[in-house]
Formats: structure tokens, sequence, C-alpha cells
């Protein structure tokens, strides 16, 4: 049994060790191939590696929303982590990939639809524009506080 450094902190460890057990960083393989895309999973792998279920479950999730594999797929690339205790090189997932939009949205574009007129030409109003009505309107201004959106076509707040 030989010491190698840890290339994550630089202490020393054993050779034969899977993590470095001073900051937990994975000295085996991270990278998996799936349908062409290789993935690191260093944070997934002890998540994945531990004993009760409640535990380990996190790391399905957080497969999922790296890789849009389906529950299914990422529960069974989790049960081989869990069986060979390291990232397998490359997972054929059963069934196609979920659309990343449809399962986690699109955090970028908000189109709400106003309505009144039914535009798309919306935007979200301030908590600071709100807070500056209340300043100078005081009382009056507390309708548009509870509004959270304002059409520029119909110039109406909802």
């Amino acid at each position: 049994m030989a010491l190698i450094v840890c290339p994550e902190c630089g202490k020393e460890i054993s050779d034969k060790s899977e993590v470095c057990i001073h900051c937990g960083y994975p000295l085996i393989n991270t990278k998996c191939n799936i349908n062409g895309v290789i993935y690191d999973f260093k944070e997934e792998l002890p998540i994945a590696l531990l004993e009760k279920t409640d535990d380990y479950v996190p790391a399905i999730g957080k497969i999922r929303k790296k890789t849009s594999l389906t529950l299914m797929d990422a529960d069974d690339l989790v049960d081989i982590i869990r069986e060979i205790k390291a990232i397998p090189e490359s997972f054929t997932p059963k069934y196609p990939l979920e659309d990343r939009e449809k399962l986690y949205g699109n955090s970028k574009v908000k189109n709400v639809e106003c309505p009144y007129c039914h535009s798309k030409d919306t935007k979200k109003i301030s908590n600071l524009s709100k807070a500056g009505s209340v300043v100078l309107f005081g009382v009056f201004a507390l309708g548009k506080t509870s509004k959270q959106w304002h059409c520029n076509q119909c110039n109406s707040d909802f």
C-alpha cells in the first residue's frame, strides 16, 4: 500500500482509497458517457453510495436534472453505481431522454398572458416599483402592491 496525494486537498491518502478521507474527493472515475455526452458525476457519487435509501435518493434527482434521464433510467444508473461502487464509463438509457424545458421550465423567459387583452407583452412589476408607489401615493397604492404583472399593451396590472 502506497501513499498518494489527493488532487483536491493535497493531503496524503492510501492508493487503495476510493475517496479522500480528508475532503471526500472521489479518486475513481466520475465521468459517464450517456448517448454520446460525457457527464461528470463527481458531486453525485458520494450521495449515491450512502447506505440508507432516504440518503441516496437525492442523487437520482441530481442525475435527472443534469442529464434529462427518466426516473427509471436515473434509478437504474444509481443502482449500477451502488453495485460497482463507481461511475460506469457508459450508460445506455432504456427510455428516451425527457424534455428539459417540460421538466424544469425555461427559467429565462416567462410568457405571461394578460387576462384582459391576451397580449404576451407583459413584464413583472418589481418590488422597488411597488415600494415607490406606496411612498408616493400611500394607502391609495395598496391595490397596485398586490399585483405582479403589467401589460404593456393595455396598461393593466394583474
